[in-house]
């Protein structure tokens, strides 16, 4: 047993040190190196497909009449990267940064919030500003009767459309 330990001792010490003398030594991460995710709140327009995708559940969303609030615990995430290759906006997106550790759990979370837009109508919340802006960009001819009635829900659309037929 003993011959044994200082066999491999003797031969551990003809090869080099692997010892890296990390955090005061930087080190560069691989390039396909998937590490903290970064959310970019102005691209997000609230669609809900990285929730749908995410494996480990950590995107989360709450709406309520004023805003819509998207909340990332970042501390569950397993960096698979479907939530930022899902978004139709590249509102999410995965960096190289790997050093993420914390004595505070409320420095994982990231927190995004849309403001909703009201039927002009009924007064029901039915859009995020974000998609609705993109909507109106998206507009070849922008005069105020078209703009008027994408800010109608859906409901109210069916209503002033049959209201049309009759």
């Amino acid at each position: 047993m003993f011959r044994s330990k200082l066999r491999a001792l003797l031969l551990s010490s003809r090869h080099k040190k692997i010892i890296r003398h990390y955090p005061f030594v930087p080190v560069t991460p691989p390039e396909n190196l998937r590490g903290r995710l970064e959310v970019f709140a102005d691209r997000c327009i609230g669609c809900g497909n990285c929730v749908r995708v995410c494996p480990s559940r950590l995107i989360e969303i709450k709406s309520s009449d004023e805003e819509k609030a998207v909340i990332f615990y970042a501390g569950r995430c397993i960096y698979c990267g479907r939530c930022a290759v899902s978004c139709p906006e590249k509102a999410i997106q995965i960096t190289h940064e790997f050093e993420l550790a914390t004595d505070n759990k409320n420095d994982l979370e990231i927190i995004i919030k849309i403001k909703m837009v009201k039927c002009r109508q009924c007064g029901k919340p039915f859009i995020t500003q974000n998609m609705f802006n993109k909507q109106v960009a998206k507009l070849e001819d922008k005069s105020e009767e078209n703009i008027s009635r994408l800010m109608l829900c859906a409901e109210c659309k069916r209503k002033s459309q049959s209201r049309g037929n009759e």
